[in-house]
């Protein structure tokens, strides 16, 4: 990647933190705000209060929406500094845990689980995180073409033959398109990927029935 595409996403990655920090700021206010209603609540009488437990009910809704907002904005965060530092030290559980996180909305629209299997122990290397980043997304999008309601697609870094490997895939799930191994390989998607794992200074292979792609990468991106 040159220096110029590599200085637009710094920016737009500082921007987007700074914008992530003013969010939750926003989402800080509105507990504490939520937090002082219940204590409010908790001191009124019962009787002078007839609908005290839809109100209980209706705050924790809140406080639960204001977690998860909260857990967004921390992962967008991250993401959003993703472009400061290249290479930099990856353990592959957080990679694929973040990339559950900021995909999940994509698969849920076609009513597809994401999930994640870390490894144990962890697997650690040096490689560019926005190019990983792009190929786990890749991955995860050209299975998406295959996959149909009630699918499931896990992501599961782990060790083949002393590589590190991070396996997409589509678990127990017969995929029923006909030829499915060969579509995959031959989509523009598939070439795309493959160029990102070139730059990662790995390559991209495709695997089974309930189609696999592996993603083979060096354990430094120094070394290619």
């Amino acid at each position: 990647m040159n220096d110029s595409k590599r200085k637009e996403l710094v920016f737009f990655g500082k921007i987007t933190a700074g914008i992530t920090h003013e969010i939750k700021n926003v989402l800080a206010i509105i507990q504490e705000s939520t937090g002082l209603m219940e204590d409010i609540l908790a001191v009124t009488p019962d009787e002078a209060f007839p609908h005290k437990d839809k109100f209980h009910t209706s705050l924790k809704r809140i406080l639960g929406q204001i977690d998860r907002g909260v857990n967004v904005t921390t992962r967008l965060n991250r993401f959003a500094h993703t472009p400061d530092h290249s290479p930099a030290t990856l353990d592959l559980n957080e990679m694929t845990e973040q990339m559950v996180l900021l995909a999940s909305r994509f698969t849920r629209l076609k009513q597809v689980v994401l999930k994640s299997s870390p490894s144990d122990p962890p697997l650690v290397i040096k490689s560019d995180p926005v190019s990983l980043e792009m190929a786990l997304f890749e991955s995860i999008e050209i299975l998406l073409n295959f996959t149909g309601s009630g699918g499931k697609i896990t992501l599961s870094p782990r060790k083949i033959q002393n590589k590190c490997v991070v396996g997409v895939g589509c678990g127990d799930t017969v995929l029923p398109e006909e030829n499915c191994l060969v579509k995959i390989t031959s989509s523009e998607r598939w070439a795309s990927l493959q160029k990102t794992m070139a730059y990662l200074g790995g390559t991209a292979k495709a695997f089974g029935l309930a189609p696999e792609i592996l993603l083979y990468l060096p354990d430094s991106i120094n070394s290619q």
